[in-house]
């Protein structure tokens, strides 16, 4: 269903859109009484003394799931303070993180893409250069997906020219990133370390962020915008060949929502039914859902949830027991990604149980234009018993994250 405008009561215009349950009562209380005493705090109004601090409450009104940290890259002015867009895989036993490495800015020139190895998933290497990061170049790269395949590493890497705005007095000469023109490729590896350009996407594909993953009847699918950015889409390749050409399935945009990011995730659930989580990036402070009931080849219109969501990019996935997660900042206040969550459910439609993974305070070191303070852009990657998680501090720092996932 779409959204609808009517005329009413005196000629006012009456809106409608319907509306998606997936937060269980338990989660929905939990996530409700968090938001609202984080705001009151925001603005120095508490209700009790021990409310000093939402670790103050006992026991916490979200509670914290076991979450061991380690630092895969550190920021720095000399090697690049501005690092985001995590991704994960693993290969004959080794893991490997690529993310996107900027001087200073969000998509300014030289921009490259960074990957780190670890054979445990704690220890990870001094993170090397797959591309970009020259000295004298217009170009910009960002790494949009990571995933391992028949034997090989795949990673999907967007490239920009940056380019003049002669109307612009902006700092910096007024350039930027040209995504609209911009091209996805895809490379290969064999060890992580010598790569090769293999397949470009389609010209239409303006941005995804997250590797295909395979449906139940062995489709590579994966959420993506098209045409400059100007509408949702989904990505369906014929198989399990990364390298052929994807179809696009284009969505409408849903009223009263934006969902051309591509910063978006999905799973698919034991009757078959494929659940895709959209960020909106028109303030609704909410992430929105739509489905597929024929494994992927048509999809009903996206409508607004109950799930609250800090506008970021979030990651939907499989345990390896069985039940459902969605990893995101679910916190309906706009850009607030301190606090980085874990909602699980059994069945893939409802989520009964919802945890924080990280919230320590934190500040920037060194700051940049779009840069936030929090954690963010999660990447997941399902292991027998934890979850590892992949996500940016502040788009500076690169950390991972195990969750012990058995006592959850």
């Amino acid at each position: 269903m779409r959204g609808s405008m009517a005329t009413g009561v005196a000629g006012l215009q009456i809106a409608s859109r319907p509306y998606v349950t997936m937060l269980g009562p338990e989660a929905a209380d939990r996530l409700g009484k968090f938001h609202t005493l984080e705001c009151l705090q925001e603005r120095g109004c508490i209700l009790r003394y021990t409310d000093q601090g939402l670790r103050a409450r006992v026991p916490p009104i979200i509670p914290y799931a076991p979450f061991e940290r380690s630092r895969v890259y550190t920021a720095s002015r000399e090697a690049g303070s501005w690092n985001i867009d995590s991704q994960l895989a693993a290969l004959e036993g080794r893991y490997y993180y690529g993310f996107t490495n900027g001087r200073l800015d969000e998509d300014t020139e030289g921009q490259q893409v960074r990957i780190s190895h670890s054979d445990d998933g704690r220890e990870w290497s001094a993170p090397a250069s797959v591309i970009g990061g020259g000295e004298d170049t217009r170009d910009a790269y960002k790494c949009v997906g990571l995933t391992a395949l028949g034997g090989s590493l795949y990673m999907m890497i967007r490239w920009a020219r940056r380019v003049r705005d002669p109307n612009s007095n902006a700092v910096g000469g007024g350039y930027y990133a040209d995504w609209h023109n911009a091209r996805t490729y895809v490379y290969a590896s064999h060890d992580g370390s010598a790569w090769s350009r293999e397949a470009t996407l389609p010209e239409r594909v303006a941005a995804t962020y997250e590797t295909p993953r395979m449906t139940a009847e062995g489709r590579l699918l994966c959420v993506s915008s098209i045409d400059r950015r100007s509408g949702p889409a989904i990505l369906l390749w014929p198989g399990s060949d990364i390298l052929q050409t994807p179809a696009i399935l284009p969505l409408p945009q849903p009223f009263g929502a934006k969902l051309d990011g591509g910063e978006s995730s999905w799973y698919q659930t034991d009757d078959g039914t494929i659940v895709v989580f959209w960020r909106d990036e028109s303030q609704s402070g909410r992430v929105w859902v739509n489905h597929s009931t024929d494994g992927g080849r048509s999809f009903s219109d996206p409508m607004i949830s109950d799930i609250p969501d800090a506008m970021s990019r979030n990651y939907a996935g499989r345990l390896a027991d069985g039940r459902f997660y969605l990893c995101n900042n679910a916190n309906a206040t706009l850009h607030n990604r301190l606090h980085l969550t874990l909602l699980i459910g059994d069945d893939g439609y409802r989520f009964d149980r919802v945890y924080i993974l990280v919230d320590d305070p934190t500040d920037q070191r060194i700051r940049g234009l779009l840069k936030l303070q929090g954690y963010m852009y999660p990447c997941c990657l399902e292991e027998p018993d934890r979850l590892l998680v992949g996500y940016s501090v502040n788009k500076e720092d690169i950390e991972i994250g195990a969750v012990d996932v058995t006592g959850l």
